[in-house]
């Protein structure tokens, strides 16, 4: 019995390929062509950007309920087009021209970061970046990658608006770009999280962006939620994905096995049920509450900018999909039993993913602390 329904979104040939890929994908760091190619043909790298452009334009939820199931499929898969998707709301950001010579290709797709890690020096026409990024997930299939910098004149930072320093996004063409193959984590490694790196790269004016300020372009809804919360909605939205594979395995695992030292089944056992109940409604709750934030922050997005209400709760309602799937895999690791300890088991690989993307900043417990000041404040 179950309540989700990943394959309708997916097609069952993209979760068997996925699965059959998932373990020369861990092998490799990096998802197999195929795979790469699967999310290119149906859109989902341009999920989120305009049709014009040849993008699907997907409302807020359909584009959770997307990266859930490709979670479920794989984690890495999963990941990886829920990352390579994301970069699509810079279509709006970028000036037109630019978007439509980075978006139009059918295959077009980011990688990049948003740690401002790089300097970029204005130089005339543009600037002269320089700078290494960590984490740039999908970095050997990127056809454009893009970098947040602090921009500086004459070595000295500029100020911003807020009397920090000045921070842009350049986007470099991948000649610009070296690869450095540092991606060697425990879970998630077919996301090709590799560093990235620019030495002396031109970026001309044109070819510059605020992901934070400023107005966009585009009229789409899409570009009228706010970047910090559509991120955090989006990199929560694949882990209860990862959970509810993961609980689909070990409930099958102790279907067939007996408790140590005796003939009877787990699955006959009353701490073990509850266990396994708790963290299947744990990870309900969770993805109800994001799904149900987001359908509420596009309804007003479609009439100009969320409410800070309706922000905070999506927010939130990120933070607690993520934790709830977090917890719900602790909840199961102990009843998978030594398989889970397998690099070729499933479920471990299930478990690995979960963990690490569990990490991920935009939805540690780190953040919950702006937004309980937000509440405190009324």
């Amino acid at each position: 019995m179950r309540w989700w329904e990943p394959e309708r979104i997916l097609g069952g040939e993209v979760v068997e390929l996925a699965r059959a890929t998932a373990a020369d994908s861990e092998a490799r760091s990096a998802l197999v062509p195929e795979a790469v190619a699967a999310i290119v043909e149906r859109g989902w790298f341009k999920a989120w950007v305009p049709r014009e452009f040849g993008g699907l334009e997907l409302d807020l939820e359909a584009g959770l309920r997307l990266f859930e199931a490709a979670g479920w499929a794989d984690g890495s898969f999963g990941w990886s087009v829920m990352i390579g998707a994301g970069g699509g709301v810079f279509a709006g950001l970028m000036r037109e021209a630019t978007a439509h010579a980075v978006f139009d290709r059918r295959e077009a797709v980011i990688a990049g970061s948003g740690n401002p890690r790089g300097r970029a020096e204005r130089v005339p026409g543009g600037f002269r970046v320089n700078g290494r990024w960590a984490w740039a997930s999908g970095a050997p299939w990127a056809t454009t990658f893009t970098a947040n910098c602090v921009v500086t004149e004459g070595g000295v930072p500029v100020e911003g608006a807020g009397g920090g320093p000045l921070i842009r996004a350049m986007a470099f063409e991948p000649g610009q770009v070296r690869i450095l193959e540092t991606w060697d984590a425990n879970g998630m490694r077919g996301t090709a999280s590799h560093d990235m790196e620019v030495v002396e790269a031109f970026v001309p004016e044109e070819r510059m962006f605020s992901v934070f300020e400023g107005e966009p372009w585009h009229p789409g809804t899409v570009f009228r939620v706010p970047f910090v919360e559509f991120a955090e909605a989006t990199t929560a939205s694949v882990l209860p994905g990862i959970a509810l594979r993961l609980f689909e395995l070990v409930a099958d695992s102790v279907r067939e096995r007996t408790e140590y030292g005796g003939p009877r089944l787990l699955a006959e056992r009353d701490d073990v049920r509850a266990r396994l109940a708790d963290a299947l409604v744990g990870v309900e709750a969770g993805r109800t509450l994001l799904f149900d934030a987001a359908r509420e922050t596009w309804r007003e997005a479609e009439g100009g900018r969320p409410g800070a209400a309706t922000l905070a709760r999506l927010s939130l309602g990120a933070n607690f999909a993520a934790s709830s799937a977090l917890r719900a895999g602790g909840l199961l690791a102990p009843l998978g039993g030594m398989g889970l300890n397998q690099r070729a088991s499933e479920a471990g690989r299930a478990w690995r993913d979960l963990m690490t993307a569990g990490q991920h900043g935009a939805i540690r417990a780190t953040v919950l602390a702006g937004r309980g000041a937000e509440l405190l404040a009324g």
